[in-house]
């Protein structure tokens, strides 16, 4: 008991040479670091509270064009270059491997069926001789086989009327009329939230790299943190900011659209169907 005394009394004395705050005052520091020494952190806290943490910095959105839809201006199709990333140097049978699951996934993200191995051999060869992520899925909506989905009756459920509206206001500085969305069906929907989308990851990539990366990595934060379960795969449950930032400016522009594309659709995917 005496030495507990002794140890509040020095704290309090301490008190005297608070002149400046950061964390905490100078004197709490001093303080927590005598007591610590003397009877271990635990004291330390109960004494002094929790040693302060700096809070993680808010990573805002960058700006969002009100029009960024593609123009007639060839200028505009001048894209940034991006330096070689640890992907561009694989080997190219690695790069094949992960081609291929990535064709596997868009087809049962965007269609919701497996796809045949006539279709993969197809689509891989494609992507073997320089063809694009992006090019592949816009192909696949903008085929008869996704023209049909788009005809199917089916309402929307209120919670992917929801997310829609949400994402549009925020990601795409677009407000939507729930009555005009309720018209569509999920196919519909996630085929004009995506191509939005792509238009304005390509009107950064022709204007702002980092704008892109951090309108991913925010992206992919916010979408991790309210539908984590659905993501399933480790990296896409994560939810810190910082590491799709780093992921993002460490991968090819085209893996940034394609992971933007399957998580949009995996997450609207489980909204129409899952109980």
């Amino acid at each position: 008991m005496n030495k507990l005394i002794v140890i509040v009394g020095l704290a309090f004395s301490l008190s005297v040479l608070a002149q400046e705050q950061e964390l905490e005052p100078k004197w709490k520091t001093k303080a927590r670091t005598i007591i610590t020494s003397i009877v271990g952190e635990s004291w330390g806290e109960k004494l002094l509270g929790p040693v302060p943490v700096l809070p993680a910095p808010e990573m805002k959105l960058p700006k969002i064009p009100i029009q960024f839809k593609k123009s007639t201006d060839v200028g505009s199709y001048i894209k940034l270059k991006k330096t070689s990333t640890e992907y561009d140097r694989l080997p190219s049978e690695r790069k094949r491997q992960f081609d291929y699951k990535f064709l596997q996934e868009l087809f049962l993200a965007t269609r919701r069926t497996e796809a045949k191995d006539e279709d993969l051999s197809s689509w891989l060869n494609t992507l073997d001789q320089g063809g694009s992520r992006e090019g592949v899925y816009q192909a696949l909506v903008l085929d008869e086989v996704y023209a049909a989905l788009e005809n199917m009756e089916e309402i929307p459920k209120e919670r992917l009327l929801d997310l829609s509206l949400k994402f549009s206001q925020r990601f795409l500085n677009q407000t939507f009329k729930k009555e005009s969305l309720k018209k569509l069906n999920l196919y519909s929907i996630k085929r004009i939230l995506s191509e939005k989308s792509l238009d304005l990851m390509e009107y950064y990539e022709v204007n702002n790299l980092e704008d892109l990366y951090h309108w991913y990595a925010i992206f992919s934060s916010e979408i991790a943190k309210d539908y984590a379960p659905i993501l399933k795969t480790q990296i896409r449950q994560d939810q810190r900011v910082n590491f799709h930032l780093e992921w993002a400016r460490n991968m090819p522009i085209q893996h940034i659209k394609s992971e933007f594309i399957i998580k949009l659709h995996i997450v609207m995917n489980a909204l129409q169907f899952l109980e």
